[in-house]
């Protein structure tokens, strides 16, 4: 019943942030159109802050479970001693090229209202959902890799998902009216921001 409850509420503040945008409805409004009370709502979330990152999660979990399948896949065999940590943080910039964030992008964009470029709000929102990503992208590491160095896995991930959520905002300013269903044209122009991406980071972990 709890979930059954969760999940009413995040489809009802979904529908009415891609209506409204982040900043145009209210805790009561996702309350009454998910039939529950306001103080179930915040039985769940602390406030609407919160309710819209759970939001951009659960459209981030699609494209998270094949992303953890991939670096499961690759990270089976991983190399041992000291060279097993970078061969793990590569397999997981190299797992990023094989899912669809595009598409959880974009949906993510639609949610919280089409923001303006430089929106904080929404850029902060959007950085919450992809820090709980990588929590979990860590998790999975320190379990495949337990040799890993702390400190570089920590460095390796920060610097990959920062460079995520900045190139999601430069290919946003490219396509700032995409559907959900992203044309060829702006996977292309995504893949090729993704790539500067890795680039950048191989040259911290060579080869």
């Amino acid at each position: 019943m709890r979930e059954e409850r969760r999940h009413a509420i995040l489809e009802a503040a979904r529908t009415l942030a891609t209506e409204h945008g982040a900043d145009g409805f209210t805790v009561e409004q996702v309350a009454s159109r998910a039939g529950v009370s306001r103080r179930t709502v915040f039985n769940h979330v602390a406030g609407l802050d919160q309710l819209l990152v759970a939001v951009c999660e659960q459209i981030l979990a699609e494209a998270t479970v094949d992303l953890l399948d991939e670096v499961e896949r690759r990270t089976a065999d991983l190399p041992a001693g000291g060279a097993g940590g970078p061969a793990a943080l590569d397999s997981v910039a190299e797992a990023t090229r094989g899912v669809d964030l595009p598409t959880a992008i974009a949906t993510i964009h639609r949610v919280l209202g089409s923001p303006e470029v430089g929106d904080e709000r929404a850029q902060g929102i959007s950085r919450t959902a992809f820090d709980h990503v990588g929590g979990r992208l860590r998790q999975q590491l320190v379990h495949r890799a337990p040799g890993l160095d702390p400190v570089d896995l920590e460095i390796g991930l920060a610097l990959l998902f920062s460079g995520i959520v900045t190139i999601a905002g430069l290919w946003l300013e490219q396509h700032p009216d995409l559907a959900p269903d992203v044309p060829p044209e702006a996977r292309d122009d995504w893949d090729a921001l993704l790539d500067r991406v890795l680039l950048r980071l191989r040259i911290r972990h060579p080869g």
